[in-house]
């Protein structure tokens, strides 16, 4: 039978369990790199409708060239801004993947700064012509899922152009002919800077031309670029900023249009501390593209070597869990073992991620459980007549070993915060495995002491 959520814990299953925001100031070494932050787009989703204000109020600012340049497979128009006549050229373009939203507001951040500042705009305006698109992807925004509706990967047809998003960033790149390539993407969560212990907040990278990863004057160029940029990111998050993975991708813009000669960098948001909607990573991106301008304007960057670059570690992957549960114990029949248990979390569920030794891994939240032992939940089941589930009630069925219920969810009425599950699929059973629901019990002395209900942790006691 169908799992069903009954309660919205979407809230409840992000990176860290209790996020207060509270972002330290920028701490800037020049007046340059201030961007501000503008209002209402601080979201983990951002869609069209959030940044149509600022879309039509940039349209209409004299500093900009605005042009409808398409529209996406559902008809959402795409635009670009444009400012500034210099003969290098500079793309920026986000959101490829509808649901990784970081870079759209810094964008827009990067707009009002243009439109604002008009000391810094002088600077560099007759030196460079600065292209931005944002929102590549309206419709898989709108759905919050990284395809297309073809569910096409846009990032994985710049070979096919089987998209209508991904024909009109490779008309873009074709006809304007940039210097420079700013391709501005979200990472997982879960990436690690190298084995620091330190979530991997911005990961940079001159994307690979070729299977043989060999360098070329244009790659040389991206590396000296990304060199500067260390620089913020080692002023504004010390220790956050990772290298991403060189490999080459055949079928990705980045690494096509590194192949068409365009000096590409990759600018991956990832997770910071208390921080759910990534806005230290938004920061950080707005006062990277600034540094970015100020370097090509005036070929500061040129005067780097290739040692920053490599200097940045490799992110880990897939290093940090969500919640590891430590040393925990499990009774088989005559079977008793010791292991760690890893949970990462979705947008409405819970998954087991590994059991074993998971000592070398990072957590964003660790429990010491030496002292529980593992215990399966029970059904308990929905009479007839109904059941009205309250908060306090819950509780008293948890510590009585009840992890969900079965039976016709009709019936049952919810007053609770907590996820509430009725007839899941693939929980754990005696011994608790990969890739289950992370729906379980923890008790010490026979009394419930720890419930993991959908991948959320509630201590009882």
């Amino acid at each position: 039978m169908k799992k069903s959520i009954l309660s919205p814990v979407a809230a409840l299953l992000l990176a860290t369990s209790s996020f207060v925001l509270s972002l330290p100031a920028l701490a800037h070494d020049d007046h340059h790199a201030a961007v501000e932050m503008l209002p209402g787009l601080d979201k983990q989703q951002i869609r069209l409708a959030d940044i149509t204000p600022y879309i039509e109020r940039f349209q209409n600012h004299p500093v900009f060239t605005h042009q409808r340049i398409g529209t996406s497979y559902q008809g959402r128009p795409i635009h670009r801004f444009s400012v500034g006549s210099g003969d290098t050229v500079v793309l920026m373009w986000s959101q490829m993947h509808g649901d990784e939203s970081t870079a759209t507001p810094a964008l827009f951040d990067l707009m009002q700064k243009i439109a604002t500042d008009s000391h810094w705009r002088e600077h560099w305006q007759d030196k460079i012509t600065l292209h931005m698109i944002p929102m590549v992807n309206p419709d898989g925004a709108e759905l919050a899922q990284r395809y297309n509706v073809q569910g096409i990967d846009i990032n994985r047809d710049a070979r096919a152009l089987q998209t209508p998003e991904g024909r009109l960033l490779m008309q873009q790149g074709q006809a304007l002919a940039p210097d420079f390539g700013f391709n501005l993407h979200d990472q997982s969560r879960y990436y690690e800077v190298g084995h620091t212990g330190k979530q991997a907040t911005i990961s940079l990278l001159a994307p690979a031309f070729n299977q043989a990863k060999d360098m070329n004057e244009k790659r040389h160029r991206a590396m000296q670029l990304i060199g500067d940029l260390k620089t913020v990111g080692d002023a504004l998050i010390p220790g956050y900023m990772g290298r991403y993975n060189d490999t080459f991708a055949e079928r990705a813009f980045g690494d096509n249009f590194a192949a068409m000669g365009i000096s590409t960098i990759l600018i991956e948001s990832g997770a910071y501390p208390n921080d759910p909607n990534r806005q230290k990573a938004r920061e950080v991106n707005g006062a990277m593209l600034v540094r970015a301008i100020d370097s090509i304007a005036s070929a500061a960057y040129e005067q780097q070597t290739l040692a920053p670059y490599h200097s940045i570690p490799m992110n880990n992957s897939n290093s940090f869990k969500d919640v590891i549960l430590d040393q925990v114990q499990v009774i088989d029949g005559a079977h008793n073992y010791r292991i760690d248990i890893g949970v990462n979390r979705s947008d409405e569920s819970g998954v087991i991620r590994e059991v074993g030794d998971l000592s070398m891994f990072p957590a964003f939240e660790r429990y010491q459980g030496k002292n529980y032992v593992y215990q399966a939940g029970r059904a308990h089941a929905i009479p007839a007549e109904g059941l009205v589930l309250s908060h306090h009630d819950y509780l008293k069925l948890i510590a009585q070993g009840y992890t969900h219920f079965s039976g016709d969810a009709a019936q049952l009425s919810v007053r609770t915060h907590l996820p509430v599950l009725v007839n899941p699929r693939n929980l754990p059973g005696s011994r608790p495995q990969q890739r289950q629901q992370a729906t379980f019990l923890l008790t010490e002395q026979d009394n419930v002491v720890m419930a993991v209900l959908a991948g959320v942790i509630l201590q009882l006691q």
